[in-house]
């Protein structure tokens, strides 16, 4: 059954949040990551070691044109056989776990916490009207992935669905849920919703367009204590009942805890299916056009700048199922990564591909244009381009939309120091030096390189009391791998191409809007 707690059981669950402990145990902390092609789970020991990791690949989503969709109860099966692959001896020492995971998706659950429907996942933006209509009412520019306009999407359109649903989660929070009856959604900090923060919802907002506000479920500060493992779920995964589960976020703001973005000047690559740019700062630094996006940070007196792209790493796989049968092969024989071959083919054309240019808006785009109608273009090719310049070409597409949302941070008064990459475009040498050449700054490589199980295994440490807060946590847990430095000449190269780049999309805006193109 679905719940919520009441403030005396939610008051002596956050008396739990104990000091640092100093006794030496070797209890584990684990943190789970729910991603659109993934279920990862880290074990972490108190002292900062990872012993074990472990993932379960999910089947891809229902996409429908705008409309893309998964089913929900297939991540669940996924965390317990991730959890499973770890073995009983980590399980059995499990002392707290932390979720988080792709968002904003929505998942509507009945009375007996059964989705209704598939869940709407964050690549959906089906809701163009609803996006348009709340960004009248906040004053900014709204995107049909947040939540809200999910939510009134459904209230218009699927209005029996809804009658049906009992309360409102996302990815992460139904896995949580799962786990302990509790019907949570993640806050950075105590009373804070802005739209474009997890979790992309303001209750203000959906009471003000006429949503029915009791489908919404507590709201809970990223590190506070949901509950404890319920008999159920302890049968289903294994973990000790005992086992704390602490409130977790969006899978970028544990990719953040993770990589150790915690501190002014550091900013954060999250390269994975899609990209995210955060910078840590100081202060809250606005920009007026609403490009790029500012927000609280979960360190307590900073704040995040960031940017977030629709499709990178996607075009790449994109690539590779549609024009990369002989590398996938090759790769089969080999024994090795389809994508560490795509990579390699890249390597053969030099900086630039040659003048083949690659607006990767394969899904609309975010940041900074925030077009869903926007498409991706393969600019400038010829008769002497090969298969080699294109592979090369997608990987700069994600560097210059990347530096795009830099050049707009450093606009507006921030200033980037270094760039942590994470996610699987991280474990390129290419793709990182690339980024280090088009950006002009150092790409650092981290010694782990799954950020969001471990940011999650992080906060799981906060909420159960092994750290004083998290960025004391991750000062002490993350470790750097590698540094890529700028090659200057490289970076001169790649400035004129980096010019066009940013004239294509101002070029072709109403040319994806033309009644014989749409």
């Amino acid at each position: 059954m679905v719940r919520r707690m009441t403030k005396t059981e939610e008051g002596d669950l956050l008396s739990q949040n104990m000091p640092p402990r100093s006794d030496g145990d070797r209890s584990i902390l684990l943190g789970v990551d729910v991603g659109t092609t993934n279920v990862k789970v880290l074990a972490l020991t108190p002292d900062g070691e990872v012993v074990a990791q472990a993932k379960e690949h999910l089947s891809s989503p229902i996409v429908d044109g705008l409309r893309v969709e998964f089913d929900a109860e297939e991540w669940w099966t996924a965390l317990i056989r991730a959890l499973r692959k770890l073995g009983g001896t980590v399980l059995d020492r499990a002392e707290a776990i932390c979720v988080g995971g792709q968002g904003p998706s929505l998942v509507l659950v009945d009375r007996q916490g059964k989705p209704v429907r598939r869940s709407i996942i964050w690549m959906d933006r089906r809701a163009v009207r609803e996006a348009e209509e709340l960004s009248k009412l906040v004053g900014k520019s709204v995107d049909p992935y947040v939540l809200e306009a999910k939510l009134l999407w459904l209230m218009r359109n699927e209005p029996e669905v809804l009658a049906r649903a009992s309360i409102v989660l996302n990815a992460y929070g139904f896995i949580s849920y799962r786990l302990t009856g509790r019907a949570t959604l993640g806050l950075i900090q105590d009373g804070y919703y802005p739209w474009w923060s997890t979790p992309y919802l303001n209750p203000a907002h959906l009471e003000a367009m006429g949503f029915p506000l009791n489908l919404l479920p507590d709201f809970l500060e990223i590190g506070k204590v949901i509950g404890n493992v319920s008999n159920e779920a302890s049968r289903e995964t294994g973990l000790p009942t005992d086992c704390l589960v602490v409130q977790g976020l969006t899978d970028f703001w544990h990719d953040i805890i993770g990589a150790g973005v915690v501190r002014k000047g550091r900013a954060l690559d999250h390269g994975g299916t899609s990209q995210g740019f955060d910078l840590c700062w100081d202060s809250p630094i606005e920009d007026p056009e609403g490009r790029v996006m500012t927000t609280k940070h979960v360190v307590k007196g900073s704040w995040n700048i960031s940017g977030i792209m629709s499709t990178t790493g996607a075009i790449l796989r994109w690539f590779r199922d549609n024009l990369g049968a002989e590398e996938v092969e090759r790769a089969r024989q080999l024994g090795r990564d389809p994508y560490d071959l795509l990579c390699e083919l890249a390597s053969e054309a030099p900086p630039g591909s040659n003048g083949l240019i690659v607006l990767p808006y394969f899904a609309g785009e975010r940041s900074p244009v925030w077009d869903p109608m926007a498409r991706g273009v393969i600019f400038g090719i010829t008769l002497n381009h090969r298969k080699s310049h294109l592979t090369r070409a997608i990987l700069e597409a994600t560097a210059y939309g990347l530096c795009h949302i830099k050049e707009i941070i450093e606009e507006i008064g921030g200033r980037v120091q270094e760039l942590r990459s994470v996610g699987g475009q991280s474990k390129s040498d290419l793709w990182c030096q690339i980024k280090a050449d088009v950006l002009n700054v150092p790409v650092l490589r981290l010694a782990v390189e799954a950020t969001e199980p471990l940011g999650a295994a992080i906060t799981a440490g906060v909420g159960s009391g092994h750290f004083r807060n998290l960025e004391e946590a991750s000062d002490q847990v993350v470790k750097i791998a590698k540094t890529f430095h700028p090659d200057e000449e490289h970076h001169r190269a790649y400035r004129g191409y980096y010019e066009v780049y940013k004239r294509l999309y101002p070029a072709l805006k109403d040319l994806f809007r033309a009644p014989y193109y749409a």
